[in-house]
């Protein structure tokens, strides 16, 4: 690319490179550039536009580190370089970028630690270095970013605990630090993110308590604090977070009850409460989360017979009940819930379904003491009137993976 042709993108507010390099719309042809090349780039009327964008795209195979000289661009608004090969460290001089609101390096190989000038980016709005090899704690200066609203830190190998503070990001609306090693406990000072609509913390070594104070995060949608190592109750002020979609808290080592507050998250489509030490019964106000698409509470220690308020999930997908200690009769309005994926008899040898009819496909193997099984006269699996909410739940799991990805 000739210093003309540079010359002539000098009277454009933005710019916008795509490895590609477009003037405005002033050049046809697509101009290939290494990560080298790019970082050449850095002398000329090109950088002393007052907005500049650097875009890679996907599949631009940019491989190599990221140039130091980058930090040099302090007009920058843009850094866009996910979906290559990068590799080696976040050059720290990234932090001179202060007029940064947007840098997204995403799935690449890059690998040691955050560097903790990041934090002087207070115009930043989202940050994205999931899926890399990074290393390391988070730096607690990265809560200087209060302009935040998006953070995604997952898939790397993170270590250390979750700086408290972060709470200090009072514009987040979406965290997600999965599938790090991130130990030590949730720091109650996240409660402060009264914005947030989606916090996920699944797949690390999270330990201690569920902090009550979430509870006053009252805009989430997605609560996701699967396979981590945390004990202690389920806090029923979780109730207070009505607009709930989806909770995860499986494979933990919580205990106690299962709140019946919980019945009050009418928007719930997905409850996981599967493989921790929950004990009790399972109330019956979970009758009223007519929302609810996905109940799993498999491998608890739960007591008591099966509430027949749950006859009234008529959009209910899957009911995984197996593994407890459930006793007595499976109520009659129950029994529509068995089919394809849902499992409320193995581990459960009290339980008895003669009110309920079942194919080979659904055998109770109920307990010697209940009354005769009732013959089924279908050899088919039934589907009955929850089918459709098999297909509403895989719907909104599309939505959901959509949203999610990988940033």
């Amino acid at each position: 690319m000739s210093m003309a042709m540079v010359a002539r993108t000098s009277k454009c507010v933005r710019m916008l490179i795509l490895v590609a390099l477009f003037g405005c719309g002033l050049m046809s042809g697509i101009h290939s550039f290494t990560i080298e090349q790019i970082a050449n780039l850095v002398q000329g009327p090109l950088w002393n536009q007052s907005s500049i964008y650097i875009y890679t795209g996907y599949g631009r195979n940019l491989s190599g580190p990221i140039p130091p000289e980058l930090g040099s661009l302090t007009n920058l608004t843009t850094l866009y370089l996910s979906s290559n090969g990068l590799s080696g460290p976040i050059p720290p001089e990234l932090g001179s970028l202060t007029n940064l609101t947007s840098l997204s390096l995403s799935n690449n190989q890059l690998s040691g630690p955050i560097p903790p000038e990041l934090g002087s980016l207070t115009k930043l709005t989202y940050l994205s270095l999931s899926n890399n090899n990074l290393s390391g704690p988070i730096p607690p200066e990265l809560g200087s970013m209060t302009s935040l609203f998006q953070l995604y830190f997952s898939q790397n190998n993170l270590s250390g605990p979750i700086p408290p503070a972060l709470g200090n990001l009072t514009n987040l609306i979406d965290l997600r630090i999965s599938n790090t090693n991130l130990s030590g406990p949730i720091p109650p000072e996240l409660a402060r993110l009264t914005t947030l609509q989606s916090l996920d913390l699944d797949d690390n070594n999270l330990s201690g308590a569920l902090p009550p104070a979430l509870g006053s995060m009252t805009k989430l949608q997605i609560l996701a604090l699967s396979n981590n190592n945390l004990t202690g109750l389920i806090p029923p002020r979780f109730s207070n977070m009505t607009d709930l979609r989806i909770l995860y808290l499986d494979n933990n080592n919580l205990s106690g009850p299962i709140p019946r507050e919980l019945g009050s998250l009418t928007n719930l489509t997905w409850l996981r409460l599967h493989n921790n030490r929950l004990s009790g019964a399972i109330p019956g106000e979970l009758g009223s989360l007519t929302n609810l698409t996905d109940l799993w509470l498999t491998n608890n220690s739960l007591s008591g017979a099966i509430p027949a308020e749950l006859g009234n999930l008529t959009g209910i997908g899957f009911i995984k009940l197996s593994n407890n200690n459930l006793s007595g009769q499976i109520p009659p309005t129950v029994c529509g819930k068995f089919f394809y994926g849902s499992s409320f008899y193995p581990g459960n040898p009290e339980l008895c379904c003669s009110n309920c009819v079942f194919s080979s496909y659904y055998p109770c193997g109920a307990s010697p003491y209940c009354p005769a099984l009732k013959p089924s006269t279908s050899p088919s699996p039934p589907i009955g009137p929850s089918f459709g909410g098999v297909v509403a739940g895989a719907a909104f799991l599309l939505a959901v993976q959509a949203i999610s990805g990988y940033y």
